[in-house]
């Protein structure tokens, strides 16, 4: 069976992951660990060399503390065909869950002066 193919949006989840994980100061090899991996298979993530199941990407989310659309933030794909007119409602709840779970995993890490740019940001979007 052939081994699938690797993307952009591969590599750039890779990169993601990488970037995420040297600022957590983790090493591959713990990573690895805590999620039943190898370190090389953490490095073939990183490098865009090998794709991420699902179930993968979900531990290494749970291990890293983010949610699974972190990974996928500022990504930019191949367009696909949209086959639903609207989103329900329970996903757009659970987008905004993941979006508040997200924000408050990064804010204890801001400083004061960035806490209050953050905030000024948004008060802006409401004017």
């Amino acid at each position: 069976m052939a081994k699938p193919s690797v993307n952009e949006l591969d590599r750039q989840i890779g990169q993601r992951l990488k970037k995420l994980r040297l600022q957590a100061d983790v090493s591959a090899a713990a990573l690895a660990e805590a999620i039943g991996s190898t370190q090389q298979q953490i490095s073939r993530y990183e490098n865009g060399e090998n794709k991420l199941s699902a179930s993968q990407l979900y531990l290494l989310a749970q291990s890293l503390g983010v949610p699974v659309s972190w990974f996928f933030l500022d990504c930019i794909a191949e367009p696909v065909p949209l086959l639903v007119k609207e989103p329900t409602a329970s996903y757009l709840r659970n987008i905004i869950e993941e979006e508040i779970a997200s924000l408050q995993n990064v804010w204890p890490r801001l400083n004061q002066a960035q806490r209050t740019a953050v905030l000024k940001l948004l008060d802006s979007f409401l004017r």
